[in-house]
């Protein structure tokens, strides 16, 4: 009986880690907005590495929300800053329902998963890269909001023609 235990753990151990490996992500995180409602002033920052020069990279925004949202897109500030001391603050619109009502995204029961790409270039220097994103919307608490997150993934170097 352990034994077959033992060869269960051993099966599901190595199906998690042949489906959880992604070779082309450099980071990726999600922070759940507490209470499922986005204050204005709860701003979440993501911060990464980059061990070497010169990287092409994509960077995706990542938004969860519950299909009660109450609007058809999201307004959010992004700040960045860079190991090199750039700084930035952009603001974002992202579309989450067609004209008709319909989801854009996955939808999964009651959760809606978007991800937008934001751009694709190079990051240049290495060191710590700080992104961190507001909502933007006139509401001061922002309902049905469950997580907010960043992904940056290599470029392949074919994808600029694209």
């Amino acid at each position: 009986m352990k034994k077959k235990i033992n060869q269960l753990i051993f099966v599901l151990l190595m199906a998690l880690s042949l489906t959880s490996c992604d070779s082309d992500v450099i980071y990726s995180e999600y922070q759940p907005i507490d209470n499922n409602t986005w204050s204005y002033d709860d701003p979440k920052t993501f911060s990464f590495e980059m061990e070497e020069d010169t990287v092409p990279v994509k960077i995706y925004i990542n938004l969860r929300t519950s299909t009660d949202y109450p609007y058809s897109n999201i307004f959010m500030y992004l700040s960045s800053d860079f190991p090199n001391g750039y700084k930035d603050k952009d603001t974002l619109e992202f579309f989450l329902a067609k004209p008709n009502g319909e989801w854009l995204g996955e939808v999964n029961g009651t959760v809606i998963e978007n991800s937008a790409l934001i751009t694709k270039g190079y990051l240049t220097t290495k060191g710590k890269y700080n992104f961190t994103l507001e909502q933007a919307m006139y509401n001061d608490s922002l309902p049905e909001v469950l997580d907010v997150g960043i992904t940056v993934k290599y470029l392949d170097l074919d994808e600029f023609e694209n």
